[in-house]
């Protein structure tokens, strides 16, 4: 169900119809961050609609909800790159996402998005006082995918985290 504060397909139509109009598409790079994009219904709706108007496109996901099926949807919405989180090992990124079953799930969506074809897969991976001591396994589980990079960035103190600083470095 949509949230009375959400953009409508068709706002986002206008929306991008004005920034083509506006700015065009020639080396523009919409990027799309949630929480987790893929938890909009009309997701496919709209960026189908930004790839039809030239738009080139990547996400950043949690990757749970992607599996073969939607990752051919992102295929044919023209997603050019997607990054996916993958905050340590099973049970601390479950832990650190407050997700059990997370790791497996974003595990499995990396992998669909392989099968199907995308070459510009990143995980980026936000490194806390739980996880600097997985990142030699974290490698050697990520050198045996054909991901295109691994980031690893530190955690900033702000929002949630200013909440949370046993996780800040």
């Amino acid at each position: 169900e949509q949230h009375p504060e959400e953009l409508t397909a068709a706002q986002y139509h206008r929306f991008l119809d004005e920034i083509k109009a506006d700015f065009g598409t020639e080396d523009k790079m919409l990027c799309i961050t949630g929480g987790e994009p893929l938890l909009r219904q009309d997701f496919e709706e709209i960026m189908g609609y930004a790839h039809d108007l030239g738009f080139r496109w990547g996400m950043t996901s949690n990757a749970p909800l992607i599996d073969d099926a939607k990752a051919q949807m992102l295929q044919r919405c023209g997603m050019n790159t997607i990054s996916v989180s993958i905050d340590g090992l099973e049970e601390t990124h479950d832990r650190f996402r407050r997700t059990p079953g997370g790791w497996k799930r974003a595990m499995d969506g990396i992998h669909a998005l392989l099968r199907v074809g995308f070459d510009a897969v990143q995980v980026t991976t936000v490194v806390t006082h739980q996880n600097i001591g997985e990142l030699d396994a974290l490698f050697a589980i990520f050198d045996g995918m054909d991901i295109d990079s691994w980031r690893i960035i530190n955690m900033e103190p702000m929002g949630r985290a200013l909440e949370h600083p046993e996780l800040l470095l």
